[in-house]
C-alpha cells in the first residue's frame, strides 16, 4: 500500500494509561504527519481538551483507564464538542455501535495493528466534515 495515502496533518488527542502505548501511538502518528498530544491520564486529557474544544480533529482513547474510563472521557468530550470523532481502543468486547448512547466512529480491539490504526484514522478523518 502507498504510505502517502495514510498521511495527514490533523491534530489528534491520543489517550492511553499505558505509557508505552501512549508513546508508540504518538510516534507512529507523528511519523505520518499528524500533530499528536499524547496523554496517560484521562482526567488530564479532558482538562487539555476543555481548554480548546476545537483544537483536536480526532480523539483516540483507551476504554479501560483509572480515574475516568474512555467511555466517560468520550461522553465529556462530546458534551463540549459533539462533532469531534472518537476512536475507542479496547481489549474487551462490547457493542461498538453504541455505548450508553455514545456515538463512536470506530472501536479497535487490542492488540491493534499499526497499519490498521493508520487506515482507520485516515478513513475517519476523511469522512468527517466540519
Amino acid at each position: 500500500m502507498d504510505d502517502s495515502i495514510l498521511k495527514g496533518n490533523e491534530t489528534i488527542l491520543f489517550v492511553d494509561d499505558e505509557v508505552y502505548l501512549a508513546e508508540v501511538g504518538k510516534e507512529m502518528l507523528e511519523d505520518y504527519g499528524y500533530e499528536v498530544e499524547s496523554m496517560v491520564s484521562s482526567k488530564a486529557a479532558f482538562e487539555l481538551f476543555e481548554q480548546n474544544p476545537d483544537k483536536f480533529d480526532l480523539v483516540i482513547t483507551d476504554y479501560t483507564m483509572p480515574e475516568m474510563t474512555g467511555e466517560q472521557l468520550a461522553g465529556k468530550i462530546h458534551k463540549l464538542n459533539p462533532k469531534v470523532p472518537i476512536i475507542m481502543c479496547t481489549g474487551i468486547a462490547f457493542d461498538p455501535e453504541n455505548i450508553n448512547g455514545l456515538e463512536l466512529e470506530k472501536v479497535l480491539i487490542k492488540p491493534i495493528d499499526m497499519d490498521d490504526m493508520l487506515k482507520v484514522v485516515r478513513d475517519v478523518l476523511d469522512k468527517v466534515s466540519y
